[in-house]
């Protein structure tokens, strides 16, 4: 595979491939996300024995997390809008695509790894905190600090790529 030398290639480059992945993530792809981090959500708060649990569904044309609680004996169930927890994702896949062009497979291939594991940890790590939303001040905090960060998120990992894979910068005569 040839390695776009030009910014101006690599940028354009980047554009078409978030074109396409927003276009992929409008007609159908955000549901499988969300079903996704829910299991994984739910898994994790099964491993720990808990008893809450969270939910993808759509109601009234909107997208959200149902999440489920019991208290006092009393089971509850509170929505949280999903927007700003998911749509920081078409970021970091386009990313992730655009540096299988420009790094090559291995290099993306790992970096892809890196990238999606803290990110889709970081997601899940919040969905655990909403479940506990209405228990605990602390998980509260953490929801309150975590619940507008995503695209804040995807931003430092495509800063820490750009600056440790040199992906704008021209390459040396040398190699």
């Amino acid at each position: 595979m040839t390695r776009l030398e030009s910014k101006r290639s690599k940028i354009i480059l980047l554009l078409v491939i978030t074109i396409l992945v927003f276009a992929v993530w409008q007609i159908g792809y955000e549901p499988v996300h969300a079903r996704i981090l829910a299991g994984g959500t739910n898994g994790w708060l099964k491993m720990v024995g808990s008893d809450k649990s969270i939910k993808y569904e759509v109601k009234d044309n909107k997208s959200l997390f149902r999440v489920h609680i019991t208290m006092e004996g009393k089971e509850y169930t509170f929505p949280q809008e999903i927007g700003p927890l998911l749509q920081p994702t078409v970021i970091i896949v386009s990313w992730q695509i655009f540096l299988f062009f420009i790094l090559g497979w291995r290099k993306g291939l790992r970096l892809m790894l890196i990238n999606l594991t803290i990110f889709v940890g970081l997601q899940v790590f919040f969905l655990v905190q909403l479940t506990g939303f209405h228990t605990s001040g602390f998980q509260k905090f953490l929801y309150g600090l975590m619940v507008d960060s995503f695209y804040i998120i995807a931003l430092i990992l495509v800063i820490k790529d750009t600056i440790f894979q040199a992906v704008f910068r021209k390459k040396s005569a040398e190699g």
